[in-house]
C-alpha cells in the first residue's frame, strides 16, 4: 500500500468520526429540545388547569396525540395497529400509560411544578426495581443505597408535617395540607405505571415502531379520559379562545417532545444523552419560580438534589455495565 493510499484512508476515518460526532451531537440536541419540549407541556398544563380539570387536559392532548400518530403512520405506511401478535403488549403498554400520564396530570395541577415535575422523576429508581423483579436484571448493593436516597428525596418533597420546620414554612390549611398529599402520591403512582409502560417498551423493543407506542397511548388516553370527564361532568365546550391555545399547546408540545425524544435516544451517545433529560427539573424550577411565583424552600431543593442525583447515577451505572 502507497505513502497515498496510507494517507486517503486516514483521512477517510477522520471524517467517519467527523460525521459521527456532528450526529452524536445532534442527538444530544434532539435529547435537550425534547426535556423543553416536554417542560413547555408541563408549564402549560400549569396553565391549563385554571379552565379545565386534569381528566379534561388528558382528552385533549390524547385525541390530538391519537390523531397525530394515526396519520404519521399512513404517511409513512407504517401498519397503524403494529403487528397483529404483539397488540395485547401495545394495549397493556397504553393502558399503563394512560394511568401514568392521568395522575401525572393531576399532580401538576395542585402541586408546585418543579415538586410535582421532580417527584415524576424517581422513576428511574422504579424502573430498576422492576426490571429486577420482572426482567430478572441485577440489583446490587449500590442500587439499593440510591433508592433510599431517592426515598429521603421524596420524604422532602413531600414536606410530611412531622418534618421540623415544615408546618412553619408552608401555613397549609387542613384541607390544602390533604390536596398535597393527594398530589405527592398521584405524582409517585403515575411514576410508577409509566415505569411499567417503559418496561413494556423495553420488552417490545424494535419489534414495533414507535409510532405504534405513540397510537395506542392516544387511544387509550382518549377512552379512559373521556368517560371519566363525562361521569365526573367535567366535559368544556371549546371555542377560538385563551383555553383552547392552550390544550392545542399541550398536545404539540406532547407530540414533539415524544418524536424528538425517540429519534435522540437512537443517535445520541448513552451518558450524555440520559443527562439531558434531567433538564426537565431544570425547567420546571425556572417556570415555577419566574411564571408562577413558586419559590422553593430548603426542603423542595434537597430532595430535587437527591431524587435526580440519583437517576443520573443510575444512568451512569447502566453506561458502566454495558461497557464492562
Amino acid at each position: 500500500m502507497t505513502q497515498v493510499d496510507n494517507e486517503n484512508l486516514l483521512e477517510t476515518d477522520q471524517s467517519l468520526q467527523n460525521q459521527r460526532k456532528i450526529v452524536e451531537a445532534n442527538g444530544i440536541i434532539f435529547m435537550a429540545c425534547s426535556s423543553f419540549a416536554y417542560s413547555i407541556n408541563s408549564l402549560f398544563v400549569k396553565l391549563g388547569s385554571k379552565y379545565f380539570s386534569s381528566f379534561f387536559i388528558v382528552l385533549g392532548r390524547s385525541v390530538f396525540q391519537l390523531g397525530f400518530g394515526i396519520a404519521v403512520s399512513l404517511y409513512l405506511g407504517i401498519p397503524v395497529f403494529g403487528p397483529r401478535h404483539l397488540r395485547k403488549w401495545l394495549w397493556l403498554r397504553g393502558t399503563l400509560g394512560c394511568l401514568g400520564l392521568a395522575l401525572y396530570y393531576y399532580s401538576i395541577t395542585v402541586l408546585p411544578l418543579a415538586d410535582a415535575t421532580t417527584l415524576f422523576f424517581t422513576g428511574p429508581m422504579f424502573t430498576s426495581v422492576a426490571a429486577s423483579v420482572l426482567l430478572g436484571e441485577p440489583f446490587e448493593k449500590l442500587d439499593f443505597i440510591g433508592l433510599s436516597l431517592c426515598l429521603v428525596g421524596v420524604t422532602l418533597l413531600s414536606k410530611p408535617t412531622w418534618l421540623v420546620g415544615v408546618d412553619n414554612s408552608l401555613h397549609l390549611t387542613a384541607e390544602e395540607a390533604y390536596k398535597r398529599t393527594i398530589g405527592v402520591s398521584a405524582a409517585i403512582l403515575g411514576e410508577i405505571m409509566a415505569s411499567l409502560a417503559y418496561l413494556t417498551v423495553r420488552k417490545l423493543g424494535t419489534k414495533v415502531h414507535f409510532l405504534n407506542h405513540v397510537t395506542y397511548l392516544g387511544i387509550c388516553s382518549s377512552i379512559f379520559s373521556f368517560i371519566m370527564s363525562v361521569k365526573l361532568d367535567q366535559l368544556v365546550p371549546l371555542g377560538f379562545t385563551k383555553s383552547t391555545f392552550i390544550l392545542l399547546t399541550i398536545g404539540i408540545t406532547a407530540c414533539t417532545g415524544q418524536c424528538l425524544l425517540n429519534s435522540g435516544l437512537q443517535i445520541a451517545p448513552m451518558g450524555p444523552g440520559s443527562l439531558m433529560r434531567n433538564l426537565d427539573v431544570v425547567f420546571a424550577f425556572i417556570f415555577g419560580i419566574t411564571i408562577f411565583h413558586e419559590i422553593p424552600d430548603f426542603y423542595s431543593i434537597a430532595g430535587a438534589l437527591l431524587i435526580v442525583g440519583c437517576a443520573v447515577s443510575i444512568g451512569l451505572r447502566k453506561i458502566l455495565r454495558s461497557k464492562a
